[in-house]
C-alpha cells in the first residue's frame, strides 16, 4: 500500500507541475528516441539483408574459386608470367566425382548460359527466349513450379531433350487454354546455328524480383525476353563440349552437418585432386555466404552499437535535469515534508516517495521515447523505400525493405530508465529524508 500511494503522490506531483515535467522529461525523451531510432534502422539493415538474400534462393552453399598458389612453386618457376589455362580450373569431371564421393555433404545446381534463340509463335509472331541450361533446380533461386516438373539430375544423365518455360513463354507461344505440357518446342542454338526440338515437361513462374529487373514498364508482352530451362548434359553433348571448366562454382551444403567441418572436407578435395593431376600450384579459395551474411550483420551491429553508446551520452543530460528538477522539488516542499516527518513518517517512507517521483518521471521519458524512436525508424523505412522505388525501380524488387524494433533495446531502453530515475533521484530524496522536521517546518 504504501509503494501504491508513493506512486500516487509521484503522479498528483507531476500534473501539478505538467510544463515543468515535460521539460524535466526532455532529456530523457530525446536519448531514449535516438537511441531506439538507430537501433532500429540496425535491426532493419539486417533484417532487409536478410530478407534480401533469402528472395534470391538458398544461402546454404559455398562459393568456390580455383586460384594459383605461388608459394608451392620451385623457386626456378617464373609464376609472375603464368597464366593458368582452362584445364587448371575446377571441371566438371571434379564436381560430379565431389557428389559421389560426399553425397549427404554436397550437391550442386550448375547453370551455364546459352544465348539466345528466335521463334515464332502461334499468331507467327516473332519472339525470343534466352537458354540456359541446368544440371538440376535445387536451390536455383526462387523458382516455383506451376505445372509439370523442374528438369532433373536423370534428364542430364541421359541427355533428355527436356524443357522448363516460364508462365509468360506459355501466354506468349501458345494460343490460349493450350496445356503446354507434353507439347514440342524447336530452339535454335545460337553457338552452331542448328535446331532442335525439345519437349516441354514443366512451367515455371517468373519471380516478380525477374519482371521486375527484367522488363521496362509498359513493354509489350511480346517483347518481353522469357528464359527457357534443359539439361545442361544435353546442350554438352548438343554442342560437342566434352568437358567444361569453371573458374568458380557454387557448391550447396547440407545445413544438418557441421559446416566448418564441411568446408575442410572441401578444401581437402579439391587438394588431393589437383596434386593427383600434377599440379601443386593450383588451389581454390571458398567462400561461406551465410558466413559473409555474418560478418556484414557484425558490422552493423558494431556500428549500430557505438553510435547507440554516443546517443546514451544525452541520457546523463537528461538525468542531471531530473535531479536538479527534484532538488527544486524538495525545496518547494520543504514544509510538506515537515508534517510528514512531524506526523510520524519514517526516513525511508520520505526517501521512497520522491526516488518513486524520479523513477515514474523517467519512465514516462523513457517510455515517450520509446514511441517516437520506432516512429522515426519506421518513417526512414518508408522514405528508404520511397527513394529505392521511386530512383532505383529495377532493383527495388531486389530489396524487400523490413522495420524491424530492436526488442532488447526496447527493454533495455527501459531498464535504464529506472536505473536512471532510482540513480539521479536518490540524492535529492536522501536529502529530504535526511531533513529536520523543525527546520522544515520553519521554512518559509
Amino acid at each position: 500500500m504504501q509503494f501504491l500511494e508513493n506512486i500516487r503522490l509521484a503522479f498528483t506531483s507531476i500534473l501539478a507541475n505538467k510544463m515543468r515535467a515535460l521539460l524535466t522529461m526532455l532529456g530523457i525523451i530525446i536519448g531514449i528516441s535516438s537511441v531506439i531510432t538507430i537501433t532500429t534502422i540496425g535491426s532493419s539493415i539486417q533484417k532487409t539483408l536478410t530478407n534480401t538474400f533469402n528472395s534470391m534462393g538458398s544461402m546454404n552453399y559455398f562459393e568456390v574459386y580455383s586460384q594459383i598458389d605461388f608459394s608451392n612453386y620451385e623457386e626456378d618457376d617464373d609464376s609472375q608470367i603464368y597464366t593458368y589455362r582452362d584445364e587448371d580450373m575446377i571441371s566438371r569431371q571434379m564436381l560430379d566425382e565431389l557428389v559421389q564421393t560426399y553425397p549427404d555433404y554436397f550437391s550442386l545446381s550448375l547453370s551455364e548460359n546459352y544465348g539466345s534463340s528466335g521463334m515464332r509463335n502461334w499468331k507467327d509472331q516473332s519472339m525470343s527466349v534466352t537458354i540456359s541450361g541446368v544440371l538440376n533446380f535445387d536451390n536455383l533461386g526462387d523458382i516455383k513450379f506451376i505445372s509439370g516438373r523442374a528438369i532433373h539430375y536423370q534428364d542430364n544423365l541421359n541427355l533428355k531433350q527436356t524443357i522448363a518455360v516460364s508462365d509468360l513463354f506459355v501466354s506468349q507461344y501458345f494460343a490460349p487454354d493450350v496445356n503446354p505440357i507434353g507439347q514440342t518446342v524447336t530452339l535454335e542454338l545460337e553457338a552452331t546455328g542448328q535446331t532442335e526440338d525439345f519437349i516441354i515437361v514443366g512451367v515455371f513462374e517468373l519471380p516478380a524480383a525477374y519482371l521486375n529487373y527484367a522488363y521496362k514498364p509498359g513493354m509489350k508482352e511480346i517483347e518481353k525476353v522469357t528464359p527457357v530451362y534443359v539439361p545442361l548434359d544435353t546442350m554438352m553433348h548438343l554442342l560437342h563440349q566434352e568437358n567444361s571448366y569453371r573458374y568458380w562454382v557454387d557448391i550447396y551444403y547440407n545445413i544438418n552437418y557441421d559446416i566448418d567441418m564441411q568446408e575442410q572436407v572441401l578444401r581437402d578435395f579439391f587438394t588431393e585432386q589437383y596434386q593427383q593431376a600434377e599440379k601443386p600450384y593450383m588451389t581454390v579459395e571458398i567462400v561461406n555466404m551465410q558466413s559473409q551474411l555474418g560478418m556484414i550483420n557484425a558490422v552493423v551491429n558494431v556500428i549500430t552499437i557505438a553510435i547507440s553508446v554516443i546517443a546514451a551520452i544525452s541520457l546523463i543530460v537528461g538525468g542531471v535535469g531530473v535531479m536538479n528538477i527534484m532538488l527544486v522539488s524538495i525545496t518547494e516542499r520543504t514544509k510538506e515534508i515537515g508534517i510528514r516527518k512531524a506526523l510520524g513518517a519514517q526516513n525511508s517512507y520520505i526517501r521512497m516517495q520522491f526516488v518513486v517521483e524520479a523513477i515514474l518521471i523517467c519512465l514516462i521519458g523513457g517510455i515517450i521515447g520509446i514511441l517516437i524512436g520506432i516512429m522515426n525508424g519506421m518513417l526512414i523505412g518508408y522514405i528508404a523505400k520511397t527513394v529505392v522505388t521511386n530512383m532505383y525501380p529495377s532493383y527495388a524488387s531486389l530489396f524487400s525493405i523490413t522495420v524491424q524494433p530492436s526488442i532488447p533495446a526496447i527493454i533495455i531502453s527501459v531498464m535504464f530508465s529506472i536505473i536512471t530515475g532510482v540513480f539521479f533521484g536518490y540524492y535529492p530524496a536522501n536529502k529530504a529524508a535526511k531533513m529536520n522536521p523543525i527546520d522544515a517546518l520553519r521554512y518559509d
